[in-house]
């Protein structure tokens, strides 16, 4: 009896052991596999971020200052018009030209109402001094869409603008063909993501002179209406400019990395020096007018005693 009891207990404890080591080996096995799929997310992460990131080169803006545009183009505008890009280019008013797309769920209304707000506050007038262009680069949205889009953002203007944006504000749509080939001139890039109808792009406005050459562009969704105005008296031939902007003008110069007018250091302190010595001689004028007038009297009065 005493050797069936040590061979039962010997028994149940080897099934113990064994038990706990496939426990063991199970919770091994779970770690390892839980260890595998954090490892291919980390990884399926990386890729997506490295793809991302270059994607975002991919769609950057490439300068092309002094860049022709084509102003042959053809393009239907918000009223279903088949135009030109030569349409909206006048004499002595430049153009400021930006590129979204309507069904944009991202950055694309932020340019636009950047853009809106920088006209209300500017001094210069809208359909007067320039106008302004709003190319769709997607081929799919269609005069409809555009007259849509045109329309929301007109209704957030103030009431004194909203019949010159209707007249000014032009929204084209076109065939990929045209939209490239403007896209490149101006060095505009996208990537388009047909899974989900999305573009990776950047934000900018571009400023054009009135022949039609780029002239200055300015990143991101806020436009400083001091430096947009500069921009414009600069593209459009000083038709709209005054003494004030042509000494801002003197002092300053466009920085194509910021997309802002800056102050150069040897044009500020070469205009204050001639405005030292003008005030100088001003001063030493005036004294010796004084004087003379005053030496003159002076000598009359002696003359009586």
């Amino acid at each position: 009896m005493s050797v069936l009891r040590k061979t039962r207990a010997m028994i149940h404890q080897s099934a113990r052991l064994l038990a706990a080591g496939g426990m063991v080996g199970a919770a091994a096995l779970l770690l390892t596999l839980s260890a595998q799929r954090s490892c291919a997310n980390s990884f399926e992460n990386l890729q997506t971020a490295s793809q991302q990131s270059r994607d975002a080169i991919k769609a950057g803006i490439t300068p092309h200052p002094g860049a022709k545009l084509p102003l042959g183009l053809t393009f239907v505008n918000s009223h279903h018009q088949q135009v030109h890009l030569s349409d909206y280019f006048h004499k002595g008013r430049p153009v400021i030209l930006d590129f979204v797309y309507f069904r944009c769920p991202g950055v694309c209304p932020f340019v636009e109402m950047g853009l809106l707000h920088s006209i209300e506050k500017m001094s210069a007038r809208l359909g007067k001094d320039y106008d302004v262009i709003t190319v769709s680069f997607d081929p799919t949205d269609t005069p409809s869409v555009a007259a849509d889009k045109k329309a929301g953002y007109i209704a957030a203007a103030s009431p004194a603008f909203k019949k010159t944006l209707t007249a000014h504000w032009h929204f084209l749509t076109g065939q990929a063909p045209a939209i490239q080939s403007l896209t490149s001139a101006v060095g505009f890039h996208y990537i388009f993501y047909p899974a989900s109808h999305t573009y990776n792009h950047a934000a900018a406005i571009y400023i054009a002179t009135p022949g039609g050459r780029l002239a200055n562009y300015f990143y991101g969704i806020h436009y400083n209406p001091s430096d947009l105005r500069l921009a414009l008296v600069a593209a459009g031939n000083r038709k709209i400019t005054n003494v004030f902007d042509q000494i801002l003008l003197l002092c300053c110069q466009f920085d194509p990395y910021t997309g802002k007018y800056t102050a150069v250091a040897r044009r500020v302190m070469l205009l204050g020096g001639v405005g030292v010595v003008i005030s100088l001689g001003a001063f030493l004028g005036s004294m010796v007018w004084w004087e003379r007038k005053h030496r003159k009297n002076y000598s009359v009065n002696i003359g009586k005693v």
